[in-house]
Order: structure tokens, then C-alpha cells, then sequence
């Protein structure tokens, strides 16, 4: 198969990715769920040729990316702060939805026990993409957001490791649980070690260099290295890719780089994770073939072990950090799956069961990202609704319709195409309404935090305006590139701190 045949395959799966995004947009559906809903469309109508989702295109190409790339923008202050209940959910957690997905998955189906729990090991990652982008849109407390978003980037590389060793178990024809579980711990603490000292070499490397070019090259190097290295020694990858990704977004970015630098990373590896998680998710809905579900009872059995699983693992744990009652329920509704039990579906061997595993796989998979995506906003909704927020968008967006229609009115009457006596009655209507409307906008900027959010608001799209005119500028000949880079350099500063407690203090 040729090369330009693949690129042509690529090109169409980021084409229809763009055009999912467009249309999203309009529609109010999570981006994710879009995706996988019109990858199934893609796949039942046979408008491209399949593209199996194999281990290694997953393990080695897709997964590095992503899983760095969530572990760089993951703040270790706040997964410091909520340390115990991330690493009990993602640890513990998995341990005990493994458990109980198999124990039910055994007593109602009759598969062999060790089966049953390689499915429960298989389906415990859990993907917070969709989750954390409506977290965003409603403004979740980030306690909330970091608890879910730090539970997903660990279990997944637990999961994997729960299922690689309990896959080996099988094929060896032994399972040895007090075995398994010593090698648990080797695995993740010689992948947290290798993920650590690349870490922190690769951080200590960048400290002599200032081009945003070669930063970046190596923060990829690092992404995909980090995996390898880590297998190679039998440890776990993801881990290994985790610790990196964490030492290199709070230790490296922070210490080792230029605020431009930083900026140009971000720029990047938001992009990278897009495409990496469209095309994904693409995939998904096009290796999802309909007769997957002729295991419907099957399907239906594994849907509801999950979901008891889950609530199992969540609401015991919670509790014992007083998390508030509403937030257990939106974690325990937001763990929803993807690629990564897809991935490991695809990647079984010469096992029993194969092909209803992977069944059961796809048909949890395809219940989490519709079903529970989208109703999650929903919940969410109900519970996070910031109505004060809402209030004043809603009277700034009369009052900028308003006044592009005084505008408008203004226009007409130059060119001669509303005469002025009639111009001058809308006109008083308008500004009868403009001036109730300013009264209440002000009313609103009393609260602090509707205040705050604004300025930062503004003072973003000061400094992006200060950017650009620092661009054109140079552009234009008027100043040298050195004086703009240093320019710049102090307005990337300051955009840095938009997000930082230091901006309430400016």
C-alpha cells in the first residue's frame, strides 16, 4: 500500500475532524461524541476504508502523544493538593472496578474468572476529553476538573498495567494474583523512574538552549522515548510517558523556557493532542462494525458491571475525603472510556473469548461516550450553572447588538436611505434601551467575581492587541526584530499571569 494512499487516508479523516468541529459548534454536542457518532455513519456507509485501530498504532503512535500532552498541562501544585483521592481512584480504584466487573461478568455470563477480570482491567482508562471540555464550558470548580482529569491520566497507565499482567497470566496458563500484584508494583515504579530521570534530564538540557524550535523537537523526543525506554525494560510506558510529561509542563516549562517559548509549546502540543484524538475517535465509530452488537446481552451485562463497578469504586473512596455529594455523583457519571480499551480490545491474542471481549469493549465504549457524554452536560449543567455569569452575557450581548444597530441606523441615514425624522424616533427608542442596559451591565460588575473575569477578559485582548501591533511594526520596518522579541517578551509575562493568583493582585 502506497505512502501517498495513507497521506490520502490522513487527509480525509482531518477533513471530516474539521468539518465535525465546525459543526459542533452550532449544534452544542461534545466534540468527541460527534466524532465517534459520525465515524459510525462513515463506517456503515463505507465512504472510507477501514483503519484498524492495532496495538501497536495505538501504544507506539497515538498514546504517547496524548497521554504527555495531559500530563504537561497538569498543574503538580493542585495534583499535589488532591494527591489521596487521584492516586486511591486511580490505584485502588481500578484495582477494585477490575475486581467487580470480573466477579459479576463470571457469575452472570459464565466466563472463566481470569477472563472476566482481563475485561474488567481492559475497560477500567477512563478518557476525560469530552468531560473536561464541558467542564470548561460550565466552569467547574477545578478541584473537581484536576480529581477527574489526574484520576484519568494515572488509570490509565494502572489499567494497562492490571491488563498486560493478567493478559500474560492467561497465555501462560497461570493466575497468581499475589504474583500479579508484586509485579504491579515493579512495573509502575520502574515506569515512574525512567519517566522521572528522562524528566529531568531532558529539563536540565533545556536550560542551555533558547531556540522554541529545538524545545519543542525535544519535548517530542522526550514523549515518545520515554515509552520505548520504558518497555525496553519491561517497565510500564504509560507511566514512564506520564511522569515525563509532568516533570517536563511544571519543572521544564517553568525553569527551562522563555515565555514565548512556553507559549509556542502550548500552541503545539494543543494541536498535536487534536489531531492525535480526532482521527482517534474518528476510529473508533468506523471499526465499530454493527455486528459487534449482535452481542446486545452480552453488551447490556458488561454496561451495567462497569457502571456498579464504578459506583463501587468512587462513592467508598470519596467519602473519605468529604467530597461534596453532587461532585461524587458528576465523577462517578464522568468516567467515561475511549481509545484505550479499544486499543486493547484490538490488540488480544490467541485468547478464550476473544471476540465477545471485544465486542463487550466496543459496545461500553460507544454506551460511555453517547449515552453518558451526553447527558453529563446536562448534569453538570444543573449543578454548576453559574447564573450571574449567564446574566451579564446576556445583557452585553443585548447591549452589543444594540449598539451595532445604532450603528447600522447611523448609515442608513448618511446614504441617504432612511430619512432623518424616522431615524430619529428608532434612534431615542434605542438609546432609551442602551442607557437600561448600561445601568444594568454596571449593576452586574459590582459582584467580584463577575468583575474579575472581565478584566481578565479585557486585559487579554489588550495585550494580544499590543502583540499585533508589535508584529506590524516590525513588519513594516519601523523596529528591529531584537527590540520586539524583547518587547514581546514582556507581554507574553504578562498574558502568563492572566491565569495566576498574581492578576488579581495587578
Amino acid at each position: 500500500m502506497s505512502i501517498a494512499f495513507h497521506l490520502t487516508e490522513f487527509l480525509e479523516l482531518l477533513l471530516i475532524a474539521c468539518a465535525v468541529g465546525v459543526v459542533v459548534k452550532f449544534i452544542r454536542l461534545p466534540y468527541t461524541i460527534a466524532l465517534v457518532l459520525v465515524g459510525l455513519f462513515v463506517g456503515m456507509a463505507k465512504i472510507l476504508p477501514e483503519v484498524p485501530l492495532t496495538r501497536d498504532l495505538v501504544f507506539l503512535l497515538i498514546l504517547p502523544p496524548l497521554l504527555f500532552e495531559g500530563a504537561l498541562n497538569m498543574d503538580v501544585e493542585h495534583l499535589r493538593e488532591n494527591l489521596k483521592p487521584i492516586s486511591l481512584l486511580a490505584v485502588l480504584g481500578v484495582l477494585v472496578s477490575t475486581l467487580v466487573v470480573g466477579l459479576i461478568l463470571h457469575e452472570s455470563l459464565g466466563l472463566p474468572l481470569e477472563v472476566a477480570m482481563l475485561f474488567g482491567a481492559m475497560i477500567s482508562p477512563t478518557d476525560p476529553v469530552s468531560v473536561l471540555a464541558t467542564f470548561k464550558k460550565l466552569g467547574v470548580p477545578k478541584k473537581l476538573s484536576t480529581i477527574l482529569e489526574g484520576e484519568s491520566i494515572l488509570n490509565d497507565g494502572t489499567g494497562v498495567v492490571i491488563f498486560g499482567i493478567i493478559y500474560e497470566m492467561i497465555l501462560h496458563g497461570t493466575f497468581d494474583p499475589l504474583k500479579g500484584l508484586a509485579e504491579f508494583v515493579v512495573v509502575c515504579l520502574g515506569g515512574a523512574l525512567v519517566g522521572f530521570t528522562l524528566g529531568f534530564l531532558a529539563y536540565r538540557f533545556l536550560a542551555h538552549i533558547d531556540d522554541h524550535l529545538i524545545e519543542i523537537s525535544v519535548t517530542l523526543i522526550l514523549a515518545y522515548s520515554s515509552f520505548l525506554i520504558a518497555e525496553e525494560f519491561n517497565f510500564s510506558g504509560v507511566i514512564a510517558v506520564i511522569c515525563a510529561g509532568l516533570v517536563m509542563g511544571n519543572y521544564g516549562r517553568m525553569f527551562s523556557m522563555s515565555p514565548s517559548t512556553r507559549i509556542a509549546l502550548t500552541d503545539f502540543w494543543s494541536f498535536f493532542a487534536f489531531v492525535v484524538n480526532s482521527i482517534v475517535f474518528l476510529l473508533i465509530g468506523i471499526d465499530t462494525h454493527l455486528d459487534v452488537f449482535h452481542e446486545w446481552k452480552a453488551i447490556a451485562v458488561s454496561v451495567l458491571a462497569v457502571l456498579i463497578a464504578r459506583a463501587v469504586a468512587v462513592y467508598p473512596i470519596l467519602s473519605i475525603f468529604r467530597i461534596p455529594n453532587v461532585w461524587k455523583h458528576v465523577i462517578f457519571w464522568g468516567g467515561l472510556h475511549g481509545a484505550i480499551p479499544v486499543a486493547l480490545a484490538l490488540s488480544l491474542g490467541e485468547i478464550p473469548h476473544k471476540d465477545l471481549l471485544a465486542s463487550m469493549t466496543f459496545g461500553v465504549v460507544i454506551f460511555s461516550l453517547v449515552v453518558q457524554g451526553l447527558s453529563l452536560e446536562f448534569l453538570s449543567r444543573k449543578i454548576f450553572r453559574d447564573t450571574k455569569k449567564e446574566d451579564f452575557e446576556r445583557k452585553l450581548a443585548k447591549f452589543l447588538a444594540l449598539r451595532r444597530a445604532k450603528e447600522e441606523l447611523e448609515r442608513l441615514v448618511s446614504h441617504g436611505e432612511v430619512v432623518e425624522t424616522i431615524a430619529s424616533e428608532i434612534e431615542k427608542e434605542l438609546e432609551t434601551e442602551l442607557d437600561v442596559l448600561k445601568r444594568d451591565i454596571e449593576e452586574s460588575m459590582k459582584d467580584e467575581d463577575v468583575r474579575y473575569e472581565i478584566m481578565r477578559r479585557a486585559y487579554r485582548n489588550v495585550l494580544n492587541a499590543q502583540k499585533s501591533a508589535i508584529r506590524e511594526a516590525v513588519m513594516k520596518g519601523i523596529i528591529s526584530e531584537v527590540v520586539a522579541r524583547e518587547v514581546l517578551k514582556e507581554i507574553d509575562e504578562k498574558l502568563d499571569q492572566l491565569n495566576t493568583d498574581l492578576f488579581k493582585a495587578m
